[in-house]
């Protein structure tokens, strides 16, 4: 592939800018011309000095602003389409290919996504005329998940691009649109059409165009699938710095030494183990790549990230393994089932720490022996998972508890707490029949936030709670033969969790992840764009501080991962905690204003 990144080009700084590139590891670059203008003799004057000074093989990404190839009215799309041949033309003495997008439909003509894709088809079969005549190649690009656009799934693209039948034209495969747009998988499996990929990331909201690896993009399951690919690998960043950083990133992926290649691994040997015996050691390995992290500065979420992709690799397989062998004893499952991860296990915020918490829903029609079937199946799934170093919960949240193994009904019926519901609510599908468990969570979440009370109990729980910092000292406890631990799960960890859920079920968000549920509030307009960047690193300082606590003590032969020692931090992880637990104080502010509970009324 070649790297590359997009880059405007309208002043000499700019030429200055794109000249660097090649310094940093860049062999191409992509010029982007958003704004519908031509070009004028002054940016063709720019664009000559970057092609005459440099080696960098040059693309363009011609305008999509107020331009619509897809109209269905007539002087709107020639008047498209002539601008952008136009600027192809101009283009010609520098670049082998252009990006162009799809376009969108009207919504007040009926049939109108039919009729635009017909429309694409013709515009686009012309300017790959003209741009042939300079041979110059075609990519479009997949529309991100704006209403009307042309182009939000596979089918659609690839309708165009076969009705354009030109020998020029191909995908312009846009990971960070296809993530909203949630089809990544359908493009990756049907690599033959890409010319070029463009890379940024997302939380699957909104275009942020993040540096990779600053969303929830799998980038180490992209890279497999384009690493090969003879085309532009285009980075499109806000910043030439965020540029750089994701060419590291991406270039890490690569390495045998990075950690996402060595997680890649691990997953590559959970899926394609034969025996479960043998997970145990590729649990021990996930947890050394756990402790270099850390040691190399990781965060939080890093570790969630490689803990819960292996332990819901782990749980899956072993549930594959499970019905396997109890078909030689009681045949295949007669009746639908959905295992579920509640819990950090369901909000894939895992640490190495954390144990099993999963439910068994069953479907409304089993009987007494597919109950048997199933009490099975959960006994020796969860004995497998221990055995594996996925250690039982505690508080025997599992599936091998008749409790936690049921109808939605009769799940729903034995929820006896603020604790248990709070717990269920962060429900993940794992194995099993998918759309029993998206009916299961419809009814959950239904009832959760029709219940007037349950809001309010998470509100309290979070505001009456003491974070654990008085001035700039920290409240240490006994524990141990040490005076100065820190109990990091009562002062800081549940107080956090219980405001995020809280604040949740009061705007009905049904997601998990923190991170998901943090940028649900800022689309409600509960928060703003900065509170998410502090409510995050809060999470991620926490997270990491726990888990260096863990690996302390067990080093001292203590296991608990409530306690920790902030005295033995390293001052920049202390303050950090510091730092992490005034956050704390002002989520819980937040949750005190959104509530209209004042801390002195409880």
């Amino acid at each position: 592939m070649e790297p590359a990144y997009s880059h405007r080009i309208q002043s000499e700084s700019d030429v200055r800018s794109i000249q660097s590139l090649e310094d940093n590891g860049f062999s191409c670059c992509e010029l982007f011309f958003p704004e519908r203008e031509p070009l004028d003799a002054q940016t063709l004057k720019l664009i000559d000095e970057v092609s005459g000074t440099t080696n960098l093989l040059l693309t363009a990404h011609l305008p999509f602003k107020n331009i619509n190839i897809a109209s269905v009215y007539q002087y709107v799309k020639d008047s498209s389409v002539d601008m952008l041949a136009g600027m192809i033309e101009s283009l010609s003495d520098y670049v082998r290919m252009v990006t162009i997008h799809t376009g969108y439909a009207s919504p007040s003509v009926s049939g109108g996504l039919e009729k635009a894709i017909e429309s694409n088809v013709l515009s686009l079969a012309k300017i790959c005329d003209r741009a042939g005549q300079y041979d110059i190649m075609v990519g479009v690009e997949n529309a991100m998940n704006e209403k009307y656009m042309v182009g939000r799934n596979f089918a659609e693209m690839e309708r165009i691009i076969k009705g354009v039948n030109r020998g020029n034209v191909g995908l312009t495969f846009d990971v960070g649109h296809a993530r909203l747009t949630g089809n990544i998988e359908d493009y990756l499996d049907r690599t033959e059409y890409i010319v070029e990929v463009h890379a940024h990331d997302n939380f699957g909201y909104t275009d942020e165009h993040l540096a990779l690896g600053h969303g929830k993009i799998n980038w180490g399951y992209v890279y497999d699938k384009v690493k090969d690919l003879n085309c532009p690998f285009v980075l499109e960043q806000k910043t030439v710095e965020e540029g750089l950083e994701s060419i590291k990133y991406w270039q890490s992926l690569s390495s045998e030494s990075s950690a996402y290649y060595r997680l890649n691994k691990l997953l590559g040997e959970i899926r394609s183990e034969k025996n479960p015996r043998q997970l145990l050691p590729i649990n021990n390995e996930m947890i050394r790549l756990c402790e270099n992290v850390l040691g190399m500065g990781g965060t939080g979420s890093n570790i969630n990230h490689i803990v819960s992709s292996c332990r819901e690799a782990m749980a899956f397989k072993i549930a594959e393994f499970v019905l396997e062998e109890m078909k030689y004893s009681m045949g295949p499952p007669k009746h639908k089932f959905a295992l579920m991860a509640v819990g950090s296990f369901g909000r894939e915020e895992m640490s190495v720490e954390s144990d099993q918490d999963t439910i068994l829903v069953l479907d409304d029609t089993v009987d007494e022996t597919g109950r048997l079937f199933f009490k099975m199946f959960s006994e020796s799934l969860v004995s497998r998972l221990s055995a594996a170093g996925f250690p039982r919960c505690r508080g025997n949240m599992m599936a091998s508890n008749p409790k936690w193994r049921g109808t939605t009904v009769e799940l729903l019926a034995r929820l006896d707490t603020t604790y248990e519901r709070s717990v269920i609510m962060d429900a993940r599908f794992i194995a099993g029949d998918r759309p029993l468990a998206n009916r299961f969570l419809k009814t959950l979440h239904f009832a959760l936030h029709a219940d007037p009370t349950y809001a309010t109990e998470l509100a309290i729980s979070a505001i009456k709670a003491e974070v654990g910092l008085e001035g700039d000292s920290f409240k240490v406890e006994y524990f141990a033969d040490s005076e100065d631990a820190f109990n990091i799960k009562k002062y800081g960890f549940r107080i956090y969790s219980q405001s995020i859920k809280a604040l949740s079920v009061k705007y009905s968000i049904t997601r998990t992840n923190i991170a998901d549920r943090l940028w649900k509030m800022h689309d409600l307009g509960v928060i703003g764009r900065e509170s998410i960047d502090r409510y995050m690193f809060a999470y991620d300082q926490l997270s990491r501080v726990m888990m260096l606590g863990y690996v302390h003590n067990i080093k001292r032969g203590i296991v608990s991962n409530e306690y920790i020692f902030p005295y033995s931090l390293s001052k920049r992880d202390r303050e950090g905690l510091k730092e992490a637990l005034r956050i704390v104080k002002e989520l819980q502010g937040l949750c005190s204003g959104q509530f209209a509970i004042a801390r002195t009324m409880l």
